[in-house]
């Protein structure tokens, strides 16, 4: 159970996180872990990027932007904040920009949805899809 005062942060894309894909020719199981946050990645399709986070020449995008995206979900500095990823090295970075903006409560579940997603009694969630104003 997730406590109160903390918050899992998913750093996926939508697909990985709504179950439409694992993201990985590898990994079998679909959807994501009950009561995590959505804290972004790249653009769908693209697991091997972080878009969401950089400028197009790689640098890191505004605090206020980041900021942005994770106030949106609900995922703010006052709660302990862990981090996780398919298989690592995204949620590492998410993790690193929030240690830059001074998060004081952060840590990387290193174990990521590889292993959470492999233990038949660990409870796995697919959503919905996202729906844009178009109603594609």
């Amino acid at each position: 159970m997730l406590r109160a005062d903390g918050a899992l942060v998913s750093i996926r894309t939508w697909e990985e996180f709504a179950g439409h894909t694992s993201g990985y020719s590898y990994i079998t199981a679909r959807g994501d872990i009950p009561g995590a946050l959505w804290g972004h990645a790249g653009k769908d399709g693209d697991i091997n990027g972080m878009s969401e986070f950089h400028h197009a020449d790689g640098s890191m995008r505004e605090q206020a932007a980041i900021l942005a995206l994770w106030n949106g979900a609900g995922i703010d500095a006052r709660r302990q904040t862990a981090f996780y990823c398919g298989t690592g090295w995204r949620a590492s970075l998410a993790f690193f920009y929030a240690w830059l903006m001074g998060w004081p409560r952060i840590s990387v579940y290193d174990g990521r949805w590889c292993e959470w997603s492999r233990d038949p009694a660990n409870p796995l969630l697919c959503r919905e899809r996202k729906v844009d104003s178009n109603g594609n």
